[in-house]
């Protein structure tokens, strides 16, 4: 936690020497995450939604033609939800024969250092307030990630840990009113797997199992 909060204030000391120039101002951006993750060769594995969160500093530039951009620097949380057969060949077996089967459920929490600086194009609708799109892309630095594995113990996966570095594009659309709030939709896709290298004690059937991170948000920016 010591090295984030480090981090979060290198980046407000960072954006705000930018404020001070025209055109320029600087917040805060906080907001809730559901992710998810598309799976690559895990036919047989189930993948549930992830909540977490983000927050940090965001800054605003204006002046461009037509246009804004805004960079902000996030400590974001997400992570990946998967249940997955013990046994494949009861799988197998039960789409023929009434077989039960175990499930091993996967769970890992990633926190991460993201950057997005996203194009921003704003229309007008009355004096104070108005709509806005986004797109743009973004670099992500994992801090962390915690593993939970429930049910059959004894069949654990030995690695499929997220990934150090990872690249992607963010959409994004919202509301802005006073010139200060914004209150925000995004969608944030990874082009790169985030997930990756799976091995285990118990089944060579998913070892070319990768994923990459989905993460649909709603946030809220403040603008001093």
């Amino acid at each position: 936690m010591k090295k984030i909060t480090t981090l979060i204030t290198f980046a407000i000391l960072v954006l705000s020497a930018f404020s001070l120039q025209a055109g320029v101002k600087i917040g805060v951006k906080a907001g809730v995450n559901l992710a998810n993750a598309a799976l690559k060769n895990g036919f047989f594995i189930q993948s549930d939604n992830f909540t977490g969160f983000q927050a940090g500093p965001i800054i605003e530039i204006s002046g461009l033609p037509l246009l804004d951009l805004d960079i902000a620097v996030l400590y974001s949380q997400s992570g990946i939800k998967t249940k997955a057969p013990s046994n494949l060949w009861s799988v197998i077996a039960s789409s023929s024969y009434p077989v039960p089967f175990k499930y091993v459920n996967y769970e890992e929490k990633a926190s991460a250092l993201d950057i997005p600086a996203n194009l921003k194009y704003k229309i007008s609708l009355l004096k104070q307030a108005g709509i806005y799109f986004t797109a743009g892309p973004y670099v992500s630095f994992n801090l962390n990630s915690q593993v939970n594995i429930s049910q059959n113990q004894d069949l654990v996966i030995n690695e499929w840990k997220s990934k150090k570095f990872g690249v992607g594009l963010n959409f994004g659309a919202g509301f802005e009113l006073l010139k200060h709030l914004q209150i925000g939709f995004n969608y944030q896709f990874a082009l790169n797997d985030d997930y990756g290298n799976f091995t285990s004690n118990w089944t060579n059937d998913f070892k070319n199992l990768s994923g990459k991170t989905r993460i649909w948000s709603i946030t809220a920016a403040y603008f001093f």
